[in-house]
């Protein structure tokens, strides 16, 4: 188990030309975990795992700049356990790499194209099919996020998006298609549960991506259930290929005592 500083990517929290970005402070959103994550099957797997690998991460606890954390990593053949810890020895993220994933049953191409903005709420999020998102990625600026990371060059040197990136586009889905402006009903925005990126191929230098999305299934978190989480699951097509499936279960509602994160 290894030690460091936390400290924030400058990693925007949606792609260029979507949403507007708000201020993190010290928060480290969790996005910026998988900018962390990678180094680690990059390191054992190499280009097979950037090319059809998996990343699967769950956030136990809001983290902060400055805040010293602890990594473990657990490697088996065909999977990477990643641990991160406070201070204290409390979980805050686990990231389960791997690089036998088979499933590739789950890439949608359908739309909503007349869909208004929806409410955060179970009834209004619950099945809902979302409208199409295309994002172009470019990758000298997508990709100077990774500066000084161990495995920049390994992505910036192929020119390929990399998972984070991906993991933005979701954060752009969900403010593009909830509602979260009537602070009074419905405090904070939201607070990631996990995320899960499935790469399917490479997404290459000036690539425009069109994001299908939906929302699979509500469900409930937390003592006596408090919590209610909304499992957002999108599609990133190249033209007429699926290149990836990233799934991103978030709170929306009663999440008013946690710290809001994309």
């Amino acid at each position: 188990m290894t030690s460091f500083v936390a400290a924030q990517l400058p990693l925007r929290p949606f792609p260029h030309g979507t949403e507007q970005p708000g201020e993190l402070g010290d928060h480290i959103m969790g996005m910026n975990v998988l900018g962390w994550l990678t180094e680690h099957p990059v390191a054992v797997w190499g280009e097979r795992w950037m090319r059809a690998g998996c990343l699967n991460v769950t956030f136990s606890r809001p983290m902060v700049a400055g805040q010293t954390l602890s990594v473990d990593v657990e490697s088996h053949a065909s999977s990477l356990n990643i641990r991160y810890e406070d201070a204290n020895g409390r979980v805050c993220a686990t990231g389960v790499a791997t690089i036998d994933s088979t499933d590739r049953t789950h890439s949608f191409r359908d739309e909503n194209p007349t869909l208004e903005r929806l409410t955060p709420d179970a009834s209004s999020l619950d099945g809902a099919l979302l409208s199409r998102m295309t994002f172009r990625f470019d990758a000298d600026r997508d990709l100077a996020f990774l500066d000084d990371r161990p495995d920049a060059n390994d992505w910036q040197s192929r020119r390929w998006a990399h998972p984070a990136w991906l993991g933005t586009a979701t954060n752009a889905v969900i403010m593009r298609h909830i509602d979260f402006g009537d602070r009074e009903r419905h405090p904070g925005r939201w607070l990631q549960v996990s995320t899960e990126v499935d790469v399917m191929r490479p997404i290459e230098d000036g690539a425009e991506i069109d994001t299908f999305s939906r929302i699979r299934r509500v469900s409930r978190l937390g003592r006596d259930g408090r919590h209610q989480v909304a499992h957002l699951e999108c599609t990133f097509w190249a033209g007429a290929q699926p290149a990836a499936r990233v799934t991103n279960a978030f709170i929306f509602a009663d999440a008013s005592r946690v710290v809001p994160q994309p």
